[in-house]
């Protein structure tokens, strides 16, 4: 094989590694079967570390080794965004966010903010098979 050809067969292999490993979308029922079982740990902003549930039928509890616990509501809105709302937020309003998973690492984004967090409990990505793009 010439070098060139090599230099573009290694490069296609790049491109293909990078997009294999993107961060992919995740809404509707997806989240809720990514959620079973599940546990969502992650970091605070104030650097405590947090879990965080999302449990069948809307309900959402977190705790955080700060001392901070909370509950609250959640659902999925009609772009299949995940919607929050928080019993002791500041502003107790509803937030929602894009959510993506990447193996075990999930993230959110929306109006608020961003963050994310690891998925413990033996998440597959096997549910992305036959997403609707």
């Amino acid at each position: 094989m010439k070098p060139k050809a090599v230099l573009v067969a290694l490069s296609i292999l790049a491109v293909a590694d990078v997009a294999a490993a993107a961060p992919q979308p995740v809404q509707g029922s997806q989240f809720v079967t990514m959620m079973q079982g599940n546990t969502l740990s992650g970091t605070s902003p104030t650097g405590d570390p947090f879990n965080m549930y999302f449990l069948p039928g809307g309900v959402a509890t977190y705790s955080d080794d700060g001392g901070a616990r909370d509950s609250g509501t959640w659902r999925i809105d009609e772009d299949g965004d995940v919607c929050v709302a928080w019993q002791f937020h500041a502003d107790q309003s509803e937030h929602c966010f894009r959510v993506t998973v990447d193996g075990s690492k999930i993230g959110w984004e929306g109006k608020e903010g961003t963050g994310g967090a690891k998925l413990r409990g033996g998440i597959t990505e096997s549910f992305l098979t036959g997403a609707v793009q």
